[in-house]
């Protein structure tokens, strides 16, 4: 913890865009172009510009094991909780861009730290295998479901991406349903960012709304809330209950864009939504570190209070945001939480002094233990 709030991570990625991961029949040009968005959209734009925080190409390239995140996560930021979100893209990814069993791995390091997000294949036509999947997921662990608007190829024939909204009775609702069959509460939606060339009406927002108001069981996240589709995404969390904003990547703006940040914070809690935003970092796309300091230090623009209405962001409202809503959300009891973790080996470590930035992921690059 940090100033007595405690701080879970919605989104941790077990990051995987090495060579041996990518498929072998996609053209180098597309893979990368594929690395150079990503590194350009987070590296570039949302890590700190301290010593230490910002990866090399190459660093950043690597598959992150699940010692790397464990220490990034809980011994070189004050995370205390985070939520792994696997990603497949089956196109690209043989083992998933976001990879599940390294995120098991991370569990079995942490395991009182770590809830799981596991992906649902919704380009996959074998249903079957797919329901068979969703249930193995539950049995390993996972409390969420994470989907993916496009496999991140391009449709030549149909001049668009491929792609699947979730307002689609026959293909979409289905799975939904398979999820509370399950026990399963949670469904989190890739929107706001591009994953691939061609039209971006795909990572809208407007789909959701429609399935929210159809399945009011489920909570829906939508994650990259407030990158793009601002307004939309404001209106939607007026609207409906059990929408809550993922402001992964979003949130890390505070760092290097502010007055950016401050618009979108300020378009959300100006529509109700203090209770319904949810911090995540997206490590290892970022460190958690940086954004979770400048959070705490950032205050509302008085010029924004009187020129937009948009409302003075409190000590309560942070508190919510980095880790109070997604526990009430999965009815996580902090005090509890807090209790188990106190004597853990992730809680002994720490108080021997914040570890520094990347320092597990790059001793072991720099003992030639690269997995590329």
């Amino acid at each position: 913890m940090i100033n007595d709030v405690f701080i879970i991570d919605g989104v941790g990625h077990a990051m995987d865009f090495s060579d041996p991961n990518v498929v072998e029949t996609v053209p180098a040009e597309q893979i990368g172009g594929f690395r150079a968005f990503g590194y350009s959209g987070f590296v570039e734009q949302i890590e700190s510009k301290e010593p230490g925080y910002k990866l090399t190409f190459d660093e950043w390239m690597t598959q992150f094991t699940a010692e790397d995140l464990a220490s990034a996560f809980f011994l070189e930021s004050d995370v205390d909780m985070v939520v792994g979100h696997a990603v497949e893209i089956k196109p690209l990814f043989k083992n998933g861009m976001f990879r599940w069993d390294v995120l098991l791995d991370l569990k079995k390091l942490a395991p009182d730290r770590v809830l799981l997000y596991a992906a649902v294949d919704t380009f996959d036509t074998e249903r079957p295998a797919v329901y068979e999947h969703m249930a193995r997921s539950v049995e390993q662990g996972a409390i969420g479901f994470k989907f993916y608007p496009s496999n991140g190829m391009f449709d030549r024939q149909n001049n668009r991406l491929v792609s699947q909204f979730y307002d689609d009775p026959q293909n979409a609702y289905p799975l939904f349903e398979r999820a509370l069959e399950l026990g399963v509460k949670t469904v989190a939606f890739h929107k706001a960012q591009p994953v691939g060339v061609g039209p971006n009406s795909v990572v809208g927002v407007q789909d959701i709304s429609t399935a929210a108001a159809e399945f009011p069981n489920l909570t829906f996240e939508v994650v990259h809330a407030g990158w793009a589709f601002l307004e939309d995404t404001a209106y939607q969390l007026q609207f409906h209950p059990n929408v809550y904003a993922n402001l992964e990547n979003t949130l890390g703006l505070v760092v290097n864009q502010p007055r950016r940040f401050a618009h979108i914070l300020g378009t959300l809690l100006r529509a109700g939504a203090e209770d319904r935003l949810i911090f995540g970092s997206g490590c290892a796309l970022n460190h958690p570190d940086p954004q979770i300091t400048a959070f705490l230090d950032f205050e509302m623009p008085q010029e924004l209070v009187d020129g937009y209405g948009y409302p003075p962001v409190t000590h309560a409202i942070k508190r919510k945001v980095l880790g109070e809503n997604i526990a009430r959300m999965h009815g996580i009891d902090i005090e509890a939480r807090k209790a188990a973790l106190a004597s853990d080996e992730w809680t002994r470590r720490r108080g021997e002094g914040k570890a520094a930035p990347w320092s597990a992921l790059r001793a072991r690059l720099q003992n030639g233990a690269a997995i590329r």
